[in-house]
């Protein structure tokens, strides 16, 4: 029955699906309503397809959209941005170069829409804060400088998360351009819906919101509609305008589909460095190159990404952090150099291995540990501080590399028998071992050993003493447990204010670490 309701449903739409290229399907839909609809859905995952938004010449910027997908020899391409005259009203980057800011929409609370995808086609549709004031703070994963090639979308978010988001605030019907992205993160959807015409009423921005969930979109933007609504297919404008005529406009988004690969490419989709010089290539031709030197930066590598490194990085390392002073941070972020004062959130630089940050001052580290009593520790995570009470049977201890609540039971370093079983802790955690059900005999100092080994606790000999790491700890363990552990009891509220809006934060796998002055003034053209 559900199989026969979705073949007379799809017959009603009147859907016609076309095979443009391997993982690029286009999507034509007539309804009663009546609507005139044409959607594409795109593979990002084939290594030869590529993405390439409008660059800032006359090709490609304040024209038509089938005027900028000749110009770059598009297979898709869609309209994208509003504009104001021809300039975007959001950010536009072209294969790695910036050419507008995201700036912010007084209308709609300072925020305004991006589309923006790496040069792996990783892509993100969401709604910011303008680049000066907050650009990475709602990204956790992305830095911002990783983006290929962006363009502004409509300031309200329509999908997120597979559900649908906030109203919009247009009720009426228009002609509407949108793009979405599938849970998967790899098929992206460019849909345009005609209207302002008899053979097309439109949508409400709310009625695309739901055709875009029901093409299983993940995440969704409107794009700039009414007669600047056009999509684009192998050079020929699939949709009707409702000027009568194709409208310039400020930036647009092609899907570029390369039959062969440049041999010159290190990797399909990716940048890479060769001396100073840094290399991108996506969908397998080259996007570009420049050399590092020209700003007096190096060049580093991340993974499949590359960038230019300011010389001013802290030890030369374009991911790296270090303290100035007892307060000031130097940070770089994909290369690019930055300074903080953590004294304006109250807050103290401090380095350990993870790198320096900012953090609470009673830290003893950002990521550090020590005793405040024998009762009770002081532990930070990122900086942010936090006090803990050491559970019963248990009592504080610390190291060079840190503080741990340890068992009460813990013996002498090095642990010591009781007839057959070997008693240890390792940082304040109880074990003990039988000996015996492994075959062996238990020593003082060292652990579980083979009967008559007679080798020295303190010689490098192979014996298990201070020379090797002892053996307890085998298979046959009678107990081996944490010491009851640590109950938090308190610790600075603030701090998780600060935790996502700090200045400058370190070095973290994938994570942003705060603020740079611009996005690209160590950019090459790659």
């Amino acid at each position: 029955m559900a199989v026969m309701l979705l073949l007379i449903t799809a017959a009603l739409a009147g859907d016609t699906w076309t095979n443009i290229r391997p993982g690029v399907d286009y999507l034509h839909r007539t309804t009663s309503d009546p609507q005139d609809i044409y959607a594409t859905r795109i593979d990002l995952s084939l290594p030869n397809v590529a993405l390439h938004a409008s660059a800032d010449n006359s090709s490609e910027r304040g024209v038509n959209t089938r005027t900028f997908a000749d110009a770059v020899g598009a297979l898709v391409a869609i309209n994208t941005d509003w504009s104001n005259g021809y300039t975007p009203v959001g950010l536009a980057i072209s294969d790695g170069a910036q050419w507008h800011s995201h700036i912010p929409d007084n209308t709609l609370g300072g925020h305004w829409g991006v589309v923006g995808c790496t040069i792996q086609k990783d892509c993100s549709l969401f709604v910011e804060l303008p680049l000066d004031t907050a650009w990475w703070f709602g990204q956790p994963t992305l830095s911002p400088y990783r983006y290929h090639n962006a363009s502004g979308a409509n300031g309200i978010p329509m999908v997120q998360d597979g559900a649908a988001a906030s109203g919009c605030y247009d009720g009426s019907l228009n002609p509407r351009s949108a793009l979405c992205m599938e849970a998967d993160g790899v098929h992206m959807w460019m849909i345009v819906v005609d209207g302002r015409s008899g053979i097309a009423d439109g949508m409400t921005c709310d009625g695309i919101r739901d055709l875009m969930l029901e093409f299983g979109c993940y995440q969704g933007v409107m794009l700039d509609g009414g007669g600047s609504s056009t999509l684009v297919i192998e050079g020929d404008v699939k949709n009707n305008p409702s000027d009568g005529s194709l409208r310039s406009v400020s930036n647009h988004l092609a899907v570029l589909y390369r039959d062969s690969t440049d041999p010159a490419c290190v990797q399909p989709n990716g940048k890479w460095c060769e001396g100073t010089t840094i290399h991108a290539c996506q969908g397998g031709q080259r996007t570009g190159s420049g050399d590092c030197a020209v700003y007096g930066a190096t060049c580093q590598q991340d993974g499949d990404y590359a960038f230019c490194v300011d010389y001013r990085c802290p030890g030369g390392d374009g991911l790296g952090a270090a303290c100035l002073d007892a307060s000031r941070v130097a940070s770089c972020t994909d290369g690019q150099y930055g300074e903080g004062d953590c004294a304006v959130f109250g807050l103290a630089c401090g380095t350990d291995a993870g790198g320096s940050a900012c953090m609470d001052p009673r830290c003893p580290s950002p990521d550090g540990s020590a005793c405040l009593s024998g009762a009770s520790m002081v532990a930070c995570t990122d900086g942010a501080y936090a006090e803990v009470a050491c559970a019963a049977g248990t009592t504080c201890a610390a190291d060079a590399l840190g503080a741990w609540c340890g068992d009460d039971r813990c013996p002498p370093e090095g642990g010591i028998c009781e007839g057959d079983t070997f008693i240890d802790c390792a940082r304040g955690v109880y074990s003990a071992t039988d000996c015996a059900l492994q075959g062996m005999t238990c020593r003082a100092g060292t652990g579980c050993v083979a009967p008559g080994d007679s080798s020295d606790p303190g010689d490098d000999s192979g014996g298990a003493g201070e020379g090797g790491p002892p053996v307890a700890g085998l298979p046959g363990s009678v107990e081996a447990m944490p010491a009851g552990g640590c109950d938090a009891t308190g610790g600075s509220g603030f701090l998780s204010l600060w935790i996502g809006a700090a200045l400058l934060r370190r070095r973290r796998p994938g994570a942003h670490r705060g603020r740079s002055p611009g996005l690209q003034p160590f950019r090459s053209d790659a």
